[in-house]
């Protein structure tokens, strides 16, 4: 077998652990007593222990995770995946026999399915560290991630200091700290032993945080649930546990989420986003239509996760400034699937407005129509949305400025089994999603008055002179004209190719409204007439989304 084969092999054979670990822990953590009897075990003597050992276990095998996918990049993790084992053994079938045999021969089992294909796999591996590995280091005169190192190391040492001696002495620990005694000293000491696992694990993070990223933002988000645990879950028993965790949550996580920032170079490769001085059509064009994709296999990317939470934080706040039309390749953690189109914008009606929203304002156009999260197939709540570039000429060559503008249809998403029934604005609702209202109402508010709101003024001022009279609506919805025919697709992007339309164009109708108003009124269109689904389109593509104006009116 090659190298790819054992790789494989090997991350099967952790990922066995993993959903093992998950089966077992997370039930344990909220009916421990029920579960031990469900499998015919020894029944708990103190129910608190034996669930915070579970959620112990739970953490300790996210951490897993990376040496799982990666052994070859996250050797330490997938080390320590395969070395945490036979601890358990140990703990279960020497120093505590006869209580819980079974899962001391079921760590054994897994150490001896593991360790093998870990050696094959390392052994046709490339080296682990490359000089590119080694520069994604602090500098010296970074003094977030050198604080960042201090308070993980304070809450390893923390750990260390707890755990060890609980393994042996748990009763006499907890007499020492002064708190309730344990009723059950085995699941005490397996606690206390999970938890030194738990502050090795830490140590890549605390020591090269840009390299063990995984490490170091999991070693800060491990606290929280021990907050949660203590002080709510089963409150009043430890509750200086909780005091802990949550002390050393508020202390680090400020300096994770700084220390994440100043991310080297080679993790963004894209600094200078003050530089913009204009682009072409056909530049912008030709960058977002390259790399097509297979029509036949549309890719899936990877979107907004806990891994990535950080990097959405700092592309949000970067989107505000950045007014790049195409940047290098990074990821849309949001809007991850998309088509991109070529056309022209055009205003044919009467308009009190201004710019491009004035009457016979004629641009060509570049747009991405795009779903927000990775339910991007017909029966899920999608939220729809169209990004667009509007160039103020109708020559491709011709060295411009262009309009960027964002919108959206309902964040929380709509079950609509045509994207193209789903409206659109610049101000949409954002409903009743978890998600939808974190992100819009906590992370995007963090960074605008209004963050929900898109603003209209770069249409309204394209073209104008300095100190010219701007006039800007409030509120913009685009519309499939009238007659546009519905196309029955499973995946959004096989719905709107142009091929499916009359003359292989989509049109959609522009209508604004101010605030004050309650009909919409059609300005003009926007003329799809080339299509794209590529990874220039998805990877490259950018559109600026400046910040509120706090001199326009508020919603009532």
């Amino acid at each position: 077998m090659d190298k790819s084969t054992y790789a494989l092999w090997f991350k099967r054979a952790v990922w066995l652990g993993i959903i093992a670990d998950w089966v077992l822990a997370i039930p344990v953590i909220f009916a421990p007593e029920r579960i031990l009897d469900l499998l015919g075990l020894r029944p708990t003597q103190d129910p608190v222990w034996t669930a915070f050992a579970a959620l112990l276990v739970l953490l300790l095998s996210l951490f897993y995770i990376p040496g799982a996918n990666r052994p070859d990049r996250y050797r330490f993790n997938a080390w320590l995946a395969v070395f945490a084992r036979p601890p358990g053994v140990i703990f279960f079938l020497v120093l505590y026999p006869d209580l819980y045999p079974p899962f001391g021969l079921l760590d054994g089992a897994l150490f001896l399915i593991q360790f093998p294909l870990l050696l094959l796999t390392l052994r046709a591996a490339p080296p682990a560290e490359t000089e590119a590995d080694q520069a994604l280091q602090a500098p010296l005169t970074d003094c977030s991630a050198l604080w960042l190192k201090r308070t993980l190391w304070a809450g390893i040492l923390a750990d260390l200091v707890l755990g060890i001696p609980a393994i042996f002495w748990p009763a006499q620990v907890l007499d020492l700290l002064g708190m309730r005694p344990t009723q059950d000293p085995v699941w005490t000491a397996f606690a206390g032993l999970i938890l030194v696992l738990l502050a090795l694990f830490y140590i890549p993070g605390a020591s090269q945080p840009y390299r063990y990223r995984f490490n170091a933002i999991l070693a800060v988000l491990a606290r929280p649930p021990g907050v949660l645990f203590f002080l709510w879950l089963y409150a009043g028993l430890y509750p200086a546990f909780g005091g802990l965790d949550a002390l050393l949550f508020l202390i680090q996580f400020p300096f994770l989420v700084k220390t994440m920032q100043l991310i080297p170079e080679r993790r963004f490769r894209d600094t200078h986003l003050f530089e913009y001085q204009g682009t072409t059509f056909r530049y912008v064009k030709d960058a977002a239509f390259s790399g097509p994709y297979d029509e036949q296999a549309l890719p899936c990317h990877k979107g907004l996760g806990p891994s990535t939470l950080l990097q959405f934080i700092n592309d949000s706040a970067r989107n505000m400034h950045d007014k790049r039309d195409i940047r290098p390749r990074y990821d849309k953690l949001i809007h991850a699937h998309g088509v991109c189109y070529a056309g022209v914008w055009e205003i044919d009606q009467d308009s009190p407005y201004t710019g491009y929203f004035a009457k016979s304002a004629k641009g060509l156009l570049i747009a991405r129509a795009s779903v927000a999260g990775p339910l991007i197939r017909q029966g899920h709540k999608r939220s729809f949305g169209i990004a667009g570039k509007i160039f103020p000429t109708l020559d491709p060559e011709e060295w411009v400025w262009p309009a960027n503008f964002v919108t959206v249809s309902d964040l929380s998403g709509s079950r609509a089994p045509y994207v193209l029934d789903i409206e659109m604005t610049n101000y949409p609702r954002v409903g009743l999603s978890p998600p939808a209202n974190l992100i819009n109402r906590v992370i995007f508010r963090l960074m605008d008055t209004r963050p929900g709101y898109r603003q209209l003024f770069p249409i309204s001022t394209l073209g104008l002179k300095p100190g010219e009279r701007v006039v800007t609506p409030d509120l913009m919805r685009l519309v499939p004209a009238t007659g546009t025919r519905r196309v029955d697709a499973k995946d959004f992007r096989d719905e709107i190719r142009l091929a499916h339309y009359e003359g292989g164009r989509l049109v959609y109708d522009i209508q604004v409204k101010n605030f004050a108003e309650t009909v919409w009124t059609r300005l003009g269109s926007m003329t799809f007439s080339d299509d794209t689904v590529s990874e220039g389109s998805d990877k490259r593509l950018h559109f600026w989304i400046p910040r509120d104006l706090p001199n326009l009116p508020k919603q009532v």
